[in-house]
């Protein structure tokens, strides 16, 4: 199976840092939505960085509710 290191590379140059275990995590999600969508490897080069985008703004959407929620009076 391919890894796509050149995809990596590419967002990392765009800011998205990835741990290996990261990557390796969402390169399987991105297989599996891939599959789940009724494509085959070859969707993985358009889809992949997408998945990437995504996880990193989830990351932000929950980082930013928690600080509301410290900030709060509850």
């Amino acid at each position: 199976m391919q890894d796509y290191r050149e995809i990596r590379e590419s967002m990392e140059k765009e800011g998205y840092k990835l741990q290996d275990g990261e990557y390796e995590d969402l390169l399987e999600y991105a297989r599996r939505k891939a599959k789940a969508a009724g494509k085959d490897e070859s969707y993985l080069p358009l889809l992949l960085p997408d998945v990437i985008k995504e996880y990193f703004f989830r990351a932000y959407i929950n980082l930013a509710g928690m600080m509301a929620v410290e900030g709060s009076n509850i």
